[in-house]
């Protein structure tokens, strides 16, 4: 096989080079701190399980094959995403399945994207959507993409929806269909606007730009 050389100038190569470093340089000046922190990877782990406990008692566990820590303490979950929540005698009454996950330390918010799937065991429902938020502070579960609730029964659509964290009780902003289960619907507000600017401001993919190549 012959290979084809190719001859640039020195001095076209050592411009090319002066332009890129000032470019890289300016756009790092511009990067505040906080936007530095968020996207930048400290450590990885793989398959990782984290457990949270309260008073002593098991009540949500995490899992996933890879975790990202970045300088802010954020964390990122790129694939098979999956949380579980557990009663007071350590059964599973609820679990989360997503094709990516992460979590926002300061603002205590968790986000699942992709293919977000929600089983409530106890109450035989499954929440399919493909986007969903819990709040740790208010201790409630929303979002403002389109939605199913399904039970053996029957199914729900509509757009947007807050829950309690065991989605034992929720509601959903724009139904389309009927449902029976109206007691559970009762006493939810929608996400407020910081929320909402929590999660616009941290997006989805700047997190996927920020990782390392494999």
């Amino acid at each position: 096989m012959k290979y084809k050389l190719y001859h640039y100038p020195f001095f076209a190569i050592l411009s090319l080079v002066t332009f890129a470093f000032i470019f890289q340089s300016c756009g790092e000046d511009e990067m505040s701190e906080e936007e530095k922190a968020k996207n930048t990877i400290i450590a990885t782990f793989e398959n990782i399980r984290r457990i949270y406990s309260e008073e002593g008692l098991l009540k949500i566990k995490i899992e996933a094959p890879l975790e990202y820590i970045y300088q802010n303490e954020d964390l990122y979950y790129p694939s098979n995403f999956r949380v579980s929540m557990y009663d007071t005698k350590g059964k599973i009454t609820t679990t989360l399945t997503a094709d990516s996950g992460r979590y926002e330390r300061i603002s205590k918010l968790y986000h699942a994207y992709g293919n977000v799937e929600v089983v409530n065991y106890e109450q035989e429902q499954k929440v399919n959507t493909p986007e969903l938020h819990w709040n740790e502070f208010k201790r409630e579960i929303y979002t403002e993409k389109e939605i199913a609730v399904k039970t053996p029964t029957e199914t729900l659509y509509g757009i947007g929806m807050t829950s309690n964290e065991t989605f034992s009780k929720y509601k959903v902003w724009q139904p389309t269909g009927s449902f029976i289960y109206k007691e559970r619907t009762q006493g939810f507000e929608k996400p407020d606007s910081t929320d909402m600017q929590n999660q616009k401001n941290t997006s989805y993919s700047n997190l996927q730009q920020s990782l390392p190549t494999q």
